[in-house]
């Protein structure tokens, strides 16, 4: 009887000893939470424009517009009116912020920026043609295919989705398609 109860004491011993092995001088990997994935992901965006600084900047997962433009540090000359800085920003984003139009380039006064009565025709003439990314509603109205509606669509496209980095991206925004682009693509111009 003696030597059955050594076995199962050595048999203890022994069980207990591979435990202390195993937790000791095994090292355990700590468990990664998803949050801690999440918070330690990145987005990359590329801005450019009236900012000091252009370029690719690497900005937390969940970043704003304001995050981005802290980064790159706004130009004196920037257009921060048009500018939504509370907008979520998504990997791979081009964001282009306007410099301040001055009036004299449309037409050497002050007088006619932003004249609701002037025409997309009339401006094009003159040798300037809409920015789709800082124009208002009226402005947008006066674009050949595009109505009031047609016009706060494309404001809603932009303030989800930023500026659009070429003409031929506001077929993205919903009832323009390539006939509608047509009409307009002479009318319209993005950038500075």
């Amino acid at each position: 009887m003696e030597t059955w109860f050594r076995r199962i004491w050595w048999a203890v011993l022994g069980i207990l000893l591979v435990a202390a092995f195993v937790k000791f001088l095994i090292p355990v990997k700590n468990p990664v939470t998803v949050d801690q994935v999440a918070e330690n992901r990145k987005i990359v965006v590329y801005i450019t424009g009236a900012v000091q600084n252009s370029g690719l900047l690497e900005l937390p997962l969940d970043a704003r517009l304001d995050d981005a433009l802290r980064e790159a540090g706004l130009s004196p000359d920037a257009d921060v009116e048009v500018l939504n800085p509370a907008q979520k920003l998504k990997d791979g984003q081009k964001i282009i912020i306007p410099f301040v139009q001055v009036a004299s380039s449309i037409e050497g006064t002050t007088e006619n920026m932003g004249n609701v009565g002037e025409t997309a025709q009339q401006r094009a003439k003159a040798g300037g043609r809409i920015n789709i990314n800082t124009a208002g509603l009226a402005e947008l109205d006066t674009i050949p295919g595009i109505g009031p509606v047609l016009a706060q669509r494309i404001i809603d496209y932009r303030e989800q989705n930023g500026f659009f980095s070429s003409p031929e991206e506001i077929q993205n925004v919903s009832g323009i398609g390539s006939k509608t682009y047509e009409k307009m693509a002479d009318y319209i111009t993005v950038g500075p």
